[in-house]
């Protein structure tokens, strides 16, 4: 099975070509006529096989942000023309210490205003761009770690999970040719397997698909000392055994090529 792992980016590039082809005159009515062709040729990459850099499309009106892509391996844009162009990073933020089965709304991300660079909160959302003109579909899944603090007597958080609620499509492509995203409600389970987040069988996701979660109508009216996103959660037994310390984890986001493969856990 062919796949891309990232909790980065490429992208892609296209290669137009133009040309004419005259034909005979025609002469109608007292008015001579000319015909000639035009075309046009796709490429995904450059001759060097080089593709353009990512450029991430807000998936919703809102706040006119900047939004930066993920970056490479060296820190630099990557490139190709199959990228998750960009993917959220989740803060749960300071929680009491409790014996019962509790669920904490994520911290809302914020992003950069264009016209000043004001960080504003913003809705979380994935982002897969699709310029490879072969429309052979794709999957994103994502996995996530443990929370473990190594410093800990009780260094890892047990049994927690992190839930997806309300999730919403956007998509920039020809009708008809839409991912699908996961169902309300899903679960990650810290140390699990992927699940998939937002897939397009074959012949579908061309173009640019984003899975998002967050009501920024909501975000923008909130009044509250820290804003919260309410559909991304975590969830935590009150039975699980936690020190006062900062525990982390990571989310590993993979993105397959191969059509034959999708359609799990969504």
């Amino acid at each position: 099975m062919k796949f891309l792992r990232l909790a980065t980016v490429t992208a892609l590039s296209v290669t137009i070509l133009s040309s004419g082809t005259t034909v005979m005159a025609q002469e109608v009515g007292g008015i001579q006529r000319n015909d000639t062709d035009a075309n046009v040729i796709f490429s995904a990459v450059d001759e060097d096989g080089n593709g353009v850099d990512t450029e991430v499309i807000n998936p919703e009106e809102g706040p006119d942000v900047e939004i930066e892509p993920l970056p490479g391996p060296d820190g630099e844009p990557n490139t190709g023309p199959l990228t998750i162009a960009y993917v959220p990073t989740m803060d749960f933020g300071k929680q009491l210490i409790s014996n019962q089965d509790e669920e904490y709304a994520m911290i809302a991300e914020t992003q950069p205003l264009r016209e000043t660079g004001e960080e504003v909160p913003y809705i979380s959302f994935a982002q897969v761009q699709d310029t490879r003109g072969t429309n052979e579909g794709w999957d994103l899944r994502v996995t996530l770690s443990e929370f473990v603090n190594e410093s800990a007597q009780n260094n890892t958080l047990h049994g927690v999970e992190i839930e997806l609620l309300a999730p919403r499509l956007a998509y920039v492509g020809n009708k008809g040719n839409e991912p699908v995203i996961h169902q309300d409600g899903l679960k990650i389970m810290a140390g699990g397997s992927a699940v998939s987040l937002i897939s397009a069988d074959q012949s579908k996701g061309s173009g640019t698909s984003s899975v998002i979660w967050g009501d920024q109508a909501a975000i923008d009216e909130s009044e509250d000392a820290i804003i919260r996103n309410e559909a991304i959660r975590l969830h935590i037994p009150g039975s699980t055994a936690k020190d006062a310390v900062e525990y982390k984890a990571s989310l590993s986001w993979e993105l397959i090529q191969t059509p034959g493969a999708i359609g799990e856990n969504m």
